[in-house]
């Protein structure tokens, strides 16, 4: 789990860092697609890791799961953002 919450910190900083890249410069702007590729290759890393933590859980490898397991909400990217502060 403790790797879970770093990539989710990560996913945070990344999401904050395109965020900001989009209010400098234009969404076309090689900055702001690069920070926006990371920021995807950080959900697909993310959606990876927790689809095998939910199926581990739940011991059902082929059953298909809920968006809800799959991927945290804003508000607990943002409670695991701050509490590692």
């Amino acid at each position: 789990m403790r790797e879970e919450e770093g990539l989710k910190q990560i996913l945070e900083q990344a999401r904050q860092d395109l965020n900001n890249l989009q209010y400098q410069y234009d969404l076309d702007h090689p900055a702001v697609l690069h920070q926006s590729m990371v920021l995807d290759e950080l959900i697909n890393q993310y959606t990876r890791s927790n689809i095998t933590q939910v199926k581990k859980r739940s011991g059902a490898a082929g059953s298909r799961l809920s968006s809800e397991e799959l991927w945290p909400t804003r508000s607990q990217l943002y409670r695991t953002a701050n509490s590692a502060s």
